[in-house]
């Protein structure tokens, strides 16, 4: 492997608030043919690293080289990154959901005309495929599209555009295991070509199926770099964290309720596609149980979560609450006491430019008197009461005015959790609720739900994570094609992962 770096980054500093830096001294360089992963906390510092090197952020001290030759800050932008080589991938998708995936690559491509030409943007489109072995349907909208082949359509435009560094941000956190691994043997392959790429996340077995070298950011800090072949998991947890993450101890379940406290009559509902169509699903959730639905994403998660959410109007069918038919509505369904707990955090769970304390009472009526005072917010009670909730779980900073877009996205989503969670509904809806999160705010949010349950509340975990819903549920079943399919119990996860593919029914 050549010596010569691709992108070295030295003594790199970045404060956004005054006595709170987010990069102290980092020193970072990737090599021509290597996979360079960048494992830590949510708000260690690594999207902010590599939206220096990808030219979004300026730092407030260091240097930039790239192939050997030093950056002036003055001058460096997106633009100048592009014309240097180095694409990114952000861990949302940039593309513009109504065009289609040709008119997206030819979108704000300065080597193009004035006029679009549809026939040979397909043909560019295309060979990239075919050059790449990354298949995308070229006259597809976009927004028709399966995360997955999104994620594809974002990496033939940087590779469009040539790049010679690779940034992903979070590349696997919303894909099915099939699409991860298709992305890690692309992935390989621009390695091989001597292409270089920088991978962030925070699944350490990924990172060590992936990665030739492993950077740990903790703190704004860089621990260490190592080899991939030499690292465990142990060890990369332990730099991580700065400590060891014991097993997680689920507390004892209570007696389950006899009746179940939550189900699902016959639900059906109109999807985005035809295979996320929800097709008369009958489940159950007793108090104290907590029982999980896995699937393979675009199977019927999203549409099933605005049901439940009361956003989407069912077709047929209806939910249950002790017996009670409730409109799927959301006032109604959160006055019957249904929490809805989101890995969406930006679309469903928070309100970005809203302060902590705000996006706290987001779902509370003009009638809580808690609050609100003649129809007017007593922002003093609110912020008391945020204060008392960033304690009980941890928010860090500790600040009931600080904007929730500030936030890591682990911090970001204890405040979800504490608000869903912090009067313990007897009914909680969680869709994957730790999705983008690290070891630790995901070990939080697991805590956190055995405990409801254990409470006596009835949990629904809708997850496209299998090992979240192995780990944690009582009970199981796969969303298939809008359907739901029991798992056996005791079913190992070859079997659930056909069932989950549609190749085998239970």
């Amino acid at each position: 492997m050549p010596d010569a770096p691709v992108v070295r980054a030295l003594g790199l500093h970045k404060a956004f608030l005054p006595q709170r830096p987010v990069l102290c001294d980092v020193h970072f360089d990737v090599r021509p043919g290597e996979v360079h992963a960048l494992l830590g906390e949510n708000g260690a510092g690594k999207s902010t690293l590599v939206r220096i090197l990808a030219g979004l952020v300026r730092p407030d001290a260091g240097r930039l080289e790239l192939g050997g030759q030093p950056v002036a800050w003055h001058g460096y932008g997106p633009a100048a990154a592009q014309r240097a080589g180095i694409g990114m991938v952000h861990q949302h998708s940039t593309l513009v959901p109504a065009l289609t995936v040709a008119e997206n690559l030819a979108f704000g491509d300065p080597r193009g005309g004035w006029r679009f030409r549809p026939r040979a943007a397909h043909a560019r489109v295309a060979a990239l495929a075919e050059r790449h072995r990354l298949e995308v349907p070229a006259a597809a909208p976009v927004e028709v599209l399966s995360v997955g082949l999104r994620q594809r359509a974002e990496i033939l435009r940087a590779l469009d555009r040539g790049a010679r560094l690779l940034i992903l941000d979070e590349p696997t956190s919303v894909l099915t295991p099939g699409e991860s691994e298709a992305l890690f043997q692309a992935l390989r392959r621009l390695r091989d070509g001597g292409r270089a790429v920088v991978f962030i996340s925070h699944k350490l077995d990924e990172i060590r199926a992936v990665a030739d070298r492993i950077s740990v950011l903790r703190r704004g800090r860089l621990e260490a770099t190592l080899q991939a072949r030499t690292a465990d998991a142990t060890s990369l947890g332990r730099l991580m964290l700065g400590r060891e993450l014991p097993p997680l101890a689920p507390p004892p379940a209570p007696a389950r309720s006899p009746a179940p406290r939550f189900a699902l009559r016959g639900l059906s509902a109109p999807g985005y596609r035809e295979a996320s169509r929800l097709r008369s699903l009958e489940l159950s959730v007793r108090g104290g149980e907590l029982v999980g639905v896995a699937g393979i994403d675009g199977n019927g998660q999203r549409e099933l979560e605005e049901v439940l959410a009361g956003v989407r109007r069912p077709g047929a069918g209806h939910v249950e609450v002790d017996g009670q038919p409730v409109a799927a509505e959301a006032r109604r369904l959160q006055a019957a006491g249904v929490a809805h707990l989101s890995g969406e955090r930006e679309r469903a769970g928070l309100v970005p430019g809203f302060t902590v304390a705000e996006n706290l009472i987001l779902k509370r009526s003009w009638g809580d008197r808690r609050f609100f005072r003649r129809g007017r917010l007593d922002r003093g009670a609110a912020r008391a009461a945020a204060r008392e909730a960033i304690q009980a779980y941890g928010v860090e900073p500790p600040d009931p005015d600080a904007d929730i877009a500030t936030l890591s996205g682990g911090n970001a989503q204890k405040v979800a959790v504490a608000r869903e969670l912090g009067e313990d509904p007897p009914v909680l809806v969680a869709v994957n609720p730790t999705r983008g999160l690290d070891l630790a705010a995901t070990r939080f949010v697991h805590e956190r739900l055995l405990a409801l349950r254990a409470r006596g509340s009835a949990v629904l975990l809708v997850s496209t994570e299998l090992d979240e819903v192995l780990a944690l549920a009582d009970r199981s079943f796969a969303l298939v094609r809008g359907a739901l399919v029991p798992v056996p119990a005791g079913a190992d996860r070859a079997a659930i992962g056909a069932i989950l593919l549609g190749t085998r029914a239970a």
